[in-house]
């Protein structure tokens, strides 16, 4: 299972051992980790949270759409 996150500065290049991948988009990124996200990480690179679980999961897929719309 996976953690994901959306950076809204776009600002996630952290490269650490719980990162699994970046895809990097216009106004923002989206990030899965194997670990949850630090505090210093959540504040430093403005990550919202998506769910866990994998990408294609219904309620992560909901989530991003949500957020998505909001841009």
């Amino acid at each position: 299972m996976r953690y994901w996150y959306v950076s809204i500065n776009n600002s996630y290049k952290h490269r650490g051992s719980n990162v699994r991948s970046i895809q990097m988009k216009q106004e923002h990124s989206v990030v899965e980790l194997t670990e949850e996200a630090t505090p210093k990480e959540i504040d430093n690179c403005k990550l919202v949270y998506l769910g866990r679980g994998w990408w294609s999961d219904k309620h992560i897929q909901d989530n991003y759409n949500n957020y998505v719309g909001r841009e």
